[in-house]
């Protein structure tokens, strides 16, 4: 599979003299996830209309949307809280022996830096 990168710039708010390229730290939100965001925040100031069934349903077709994306399964896709708490999740379950090393790139966000630092 190629995949060609197109000038993406209308799908994001950034002004157009901003050329944001650390996405490793923080990526901007594209137009559309704001929105999605905006009406699902909306969505919880009538928490009356909301039900149980929403969580599951939704998170449900997300995982089988996502694993279509990367050919895989709905199974093979974990819905987390946060990058930190998959991270501490990871560094606790990943078996290390004394004289291990672990390694993290510079400056990296510290949400994979702190639970390695506990793990060493």
């Amino acid at each position: 599979m190629s995949l060609v990168l197109n000038d993406c710039r209308a799908l994001f708010a950034l002004p157009a003299e901003v050329s944001y390229l650390n996405c490793a730290y923080m990526s901007p939100l594209m137009s559309e996830s704001t929105r999605a965001g905006e009406a699902g925040i909306l969505a919880e100031s009538q928490p009356s209309a909301v039900t149980s069934n929403d969580f599951f349903e939704r998170s449900e077709r997300l995982r089988v949307l996502f694993a279509e994306l990367i050919s895989a399964t709905a199974d093979d896709i974990a819905i987390v809280p946060s990058a930190s708490y998959a991270l501490s999740t990871a560094a606790a379950n990943i078996a290390l022996e004394s004289g291990d090393e672990i390694l993290v790139l510079d400056e990296q966000f510290p949400s994979n830096v702190y639970p390695w630092r506990v793990r060493a």
